[in-house]
């Protein structure tokens, strides 16, 4: 018998994009959002991408924000958290990473009910699972590419 508990696969909806300035070095600056649902099923998530356009996030790393939990009707805020990553690049290798979501403009959202702070996720299922998410929307969204 196999233990393995099945694979979650994610499906991407891209939904709206905004620009803006950097405010440390003036380029303009980019963010995409959308919603993250499980295959066949509801929403997990909402997802927001914020980026430097022309800058290498070796140069200067993405953000990557989540409003993580349940959605739809009798769902409240205090059903979802901010969840929030840095993409960056290193020596050329592409990574990933938690940081503190309190720091992030997410966890002022009325969405929200909490925002994560990096060792409340680092080493849990719930970071598997983000983690996954994060694939996800990378290898999903066009706009990303």
């Amino acid at each position: 018998m196999n233990d393995k508990k099945a694979e979650v696969i994610f499906e991407v909806e891209p939904t709206e994009e905004s620009g803006g300035v950097c405010d440390c070095c003036g380029n303009q600056t980019r963010t995409v959002w959308g919603y993250v649902r499980e295959e066949g099923g509801g929403t997990v998530a909402s997802c927001f991408v914020h980026w430097t356009v022309g800058k290498s996030i070796e140069d200067h790393p993405a953000n990557f924000d989540l409003i993580y939990g349940a959605w739809g009707e009798g769902a409240t805020k205090n059903d979802r958290r901010a969840i929030s990553l840095v993409h960056f690049e290193s020596e050329g290798v592409p990574g990933v990473s938690v940081i503190d979501a309190n720091n992030r403009p997410v966890a002022s959202s009325e969405l929200v009910g909490s925002a994560m702070r990096r060792e409340e996720l680092v080493g849990t299922p719930l970071a598997l699972q983000v983690f996954s998410i994060f694939d996800a929307v990378i290898s999903q969204d066009i706009r990303l590419s």
